[in-house]
């Protein structure tokens, strides 16, 4: 299981405001699937799957601030695709 931290959005942002969670737990995703979409002051941030897996739980709801660095979801990377 890989934690997924919340990424850098620019040099002075240090926190984010979850608007959308296009997945759920239990929801398989492709690398590159949008996870988490985070809101700041001056950008809008996808976040996406570093890599295929399911994903086990994510640590916030939507309108939660969220600090650069802290864990924002976890995904099991040994999951099988679905058919």
């Amino acid at each position: 299981v890989k934690t997924v931290e919340v990424p850098t959005m620019g040099d002075s942002i240090t926190e984010g405001t979850i608007v959308d969670l296009p997945v759920a737990p239990g929801d398989y995703v492709e690398a590159d699937d949008v996870v988490v979409i985070l809101e700041t002051d001056k950008v809008s941030v996808d976040v996406r799957a570093p890599e295929g897996g399911s994903i086990v739980e994510i640590l916030g709801d939507i309108d939660d601030v969220v600090e650069v660095g802290s864990p924002l979801y976890r995904m099991d990377t040994d999951a099988v695709a679905p058919e």
